[in-house]
C-alpha cells in the first residue's frame, strides 16, 4: 500500500491512502497501541504529509485538489487527530453520516455496484437502509393534487406581490434621504 502512494495515477494514490486509513483504523480498534508495533511509523506519516501537501506542477489542478483534499483527511485521521465525517443526503429530511473509514468503504462499495440508483435505493431498498441504519422504509406522503399545486401557487404568488410592493415602499423611503 505505501508502495502504491507513490503511484503515477491520482486515484491509485488516493485509494492506497484510503486503504491505509482503514487499516490504522482497524488495527487501533483491536490494539491501543497500534501504532508503536507499525515499523517505520514516522516515515509513514512524512509521505502522507508529502501527499497532503503536494503542489507538482506537472500534475492537473483537479487532481492535485482531489489529492490534497483526500490526503488531510487520511494524514488526520492516520495521527489519531481527527476523525472522518461524511454527510450522504438521503431524501429532504433523512442523511447517512459516514463516521469510520469502515463505513466508508461500505458506501463506496454499495455505490459503485448501484450507480446512479443509489439514492434511490437509500430511499426505498429495505436491504440498504438497514446496512447504514436508516430504519424502515418511511411512509409515503400522497402527493399534492393539481388543483391543491394550482392554490398553493397562487397563494406564494400573493405574497410575493405583497413582498415585492413593500419592499419598493422601502427603497423609495431611502431615496428621499
Amino acid at each position: 500500500a505505501v508502495v502504491s502512494t507513490q503511484s503515477t495515477g491520482v486515484d491509485v494514490r488516493i485509494e492506497a491512502g484510503e486503504f491505509i486509513a482503514h487499516i490504522f483504523e482497524m488495527g487501533r480498534e483491536y490494539d491501543e497501541a497500534f501504532d508503536e508495533q507499525v515499523d517505520n511509523f514516522q516515515e509513514l506519516l512524512d509521505d502522507l504529509n508529502k501527499l497532503q501537501t503536494d503542489g507538482a506542477r506537472f500534475r492537473a489542478k483537479r487532481d492535485r485538489k482531489m489529492q490534497r483534499a483526500s490526503f488531510r483527511e487520511i494524514f488526520a485521521s492516520v495521527c489519531g487527530e481527527g476523525m472522518v465525517r461524511e454527510q450522504v443526503k438521503v431524501s429532504l429530511n433523512e442523511s447517512v453520516t459516514l463516521t469510520t473509514w469502515s463505513e466508508r468503504v461500505q458506501y463506496g462499495a454499495v455505490k459503485e455496484v448501484l450507480g446512479t440508483a443509489t439514492s434511490l435505493h437509500l430511499q426505498q431498498n429495505v436491504f440498504v437502509r438497514e446496512i447504514f441504519g436508516l430504519g424502515a422504509v418511511p411512509l409515503r406522503v400522497e402527493p399534492v393534487s393539481r388543483g391543491e399545486k394550482l392554490e398553493m401557487k397562487k397563494l406564494n404568488a400573493a405574497c410575493h406581490k405583497a413582498r415585492q410592493k413593500n419592499m419598493l415602499k422601502q427603497r423609495d423611503k431611502r431615496m428621499v434621504l
